[in-house]
Formats: C-alpha cells, sequence, structure tokens
C-alpha cells in the first residue's frame, strides 16, 4: 500500500444526523495537495477524521502511509501517528498553555533530546511565519478563532510530518491571513514532500492551490480532479466552491 500516501479502501461510515453514510473508494498520491469541497453535511470532516484515525469506518480500510488505521496501536512510541499533523475544526489548543508551550508540546513529549534553544527556534519560526510571534505568550482565551486556527496548524506542523489533515483551515482568517497560510503551506512543501488532505466549506484560495479538488454531495463523491475539470463536471449550485 506504500504507492499512495491516503488510501480509503471500499470504505463506508455512518453520517451524524440521519441515516445516510460517507461512502468512498479514493487514493491520494504522495507530496499531492488534495482539497475536498461540498455542500453542509457531505462528509467532509468525517474524510477528516477517518483520514486522522479517528473514526473507525463500519466497513472497509483507511490506510495512511502504509498502516491500516486498525492495526496502529496507540502506545507505539513510533507511531505513524507521529507523521501526520491534525487539526480540526476545533483548534483544541489547551486553555491553560500560552499559545507558545502549545506549539512547543510536541517537541517536548517527543523530541525531548533536542536542546531548548533549538526547540524554542523551531517554534518561533513557526509562529513568525504565521504571523504569530508577537502572540507567543497568550492563552487560547485571548486569541481570536483565526489565531487560535494558526497556532493549532504551526503546532500540528512542528515535528514535520509527512501528511497533513485540516479540517477548515480558512476559518476566521481575512483574505491577507488565508494568503499567509497559503505561502507558509507552500514553503512547508518546498523544503520536503507533505501529503496535505483540507477539507473546505467556501471557496478559498487554497482551492486554486490544489493538485486535486473532490466534491463530496450526500456522503459520495460528485467530482474528483483537477480544479479546471472538477468546474465542468459539478452542477452549478457546486460550481461556485471551485470559481
Amino acid at each position: 500500500m506504500s504507492e499512495a500516501a491516503i488510501i480509503f479502501e471500499k470504505v463506508r461510515a455512518p453520517m451524524l444526523g440521519g441515516d445516510r453514510h460517507l461512502e468512498m473508494d479514493l487514493r491520494i498520491t504522495p507530496g499531492a495537495c488534495v482539497v475536498c469541497i461540498g455542500p453542509s453535511r457531505a462528509g467532509k470532516s468525517l474524510l477528516v477524521e477517518l483520514a486522522a484515525g479517528l473514526v473507525v469506518p463500519e466497513a472497509g480500510r483507511v490506510f495512511v502511509l502504509g498502516q491500516d488505521w486498525k492495526e496502529v496501536p496507540d502506545d507505539d512510541p513510533r507511531s505513524v501517528r507521529l507523521k501526520v499533523g491534525v487539526v480540526l475544526q476545533q483548534p483544541g489548543l489547551l486553555s491553560n498553555m500560552t499559545l507558545f508551550n502549545n506549539v512547543l508540546l510536541p517537541l517536548r513529549y517527543h523530541r525531548g533530546a533536542m536542546p531548548d534553544r533549538q526547540r524554542e527556534q523551531a517554534v518561533m519560526g513557526h509562529m513568525e511565519q504565521l504571523g504569530l510571534a508577537s502572540l507567543r505568550d497568550r492563552f487560547p482565551a485571548e486569541l481570536n478563532q483565526g489565531e487560535a486556527r494558526r497556532g493549532a496548524i504551526a503546532r500540528a506542523l512542528i515535528l514535520e510530518p509527512d501528511v497533513l489533515l485540516l479540517d477548515d483551515p480558512v476559518a476566521g482568517l481575512d483574505a491577507d491571513m488565508v494568503l499567509g497560510l497559503k505561502t507558509y503551506l507552500d514553503e512547508r512543501r518546498a523544503r520536503r514532500p507533505l501529503t496535505i488532505l483540507a477539507a473546505l466549506r467556501a471557496w478559498s484560495p487554497l482551492v486554486k492551490a490544489a493538485d486535486r479538488v473532490v466534491v463530496l454531495r450526500e456522503g459520495h463523491v460528485d467530482a474528483d480532479g483537477t480544479r479546471d475539470a472538477v468546474r465542468d463536471m459539478v452542477s452549478p449550485a457546486l460550481r461556485r466552491y471551485v470559481e
């Protein structure tokens, strides 16, 4: 299974709020940036949660970096989990830690031998790129939605993962911040391969930057291809997500 970074193999998983299911076969090549779009309750968040191993499908299998999530132990210190960065709709910053310490946390747990000075430089490098350096000593309650989300993205990338999973990463960001996030991700991908799967709820420059766009509707793939190809495949109601 190593020829693809993420594989959904005959996956079926129940969606919230009814008796509908997300059903799909999907393969994402290493280093690709794939954006998933579609209307509300299409299954976009569930797609990210399945890819992150947070939800177990009732049928089928999800592979990430060649490993089936069902076979990955939670307590393995060399787990594939360390190679996957995840940011869900709720950023999940720890309320009793400053933004700096939230971003630093994965390094403390998993890079204990790294010198303190080097860890600080790594954290501040990510925070500066995302326009967060001046907020390093603020607590999550003192951040707005966009600031907290950018902090969560910095934390997700601090261990230099091979896969980044994002659920609505541009929520709460103004136009300049979205462009800044795009630049940050582009620079990260230029340094070393990074596979990105991002769920979006509206059009953004990230759609334009994607190698591939997957359109979900009612738990099924409605279209899959380049942005230009998808624009010609979908209905006028869905076309606004890619134009």
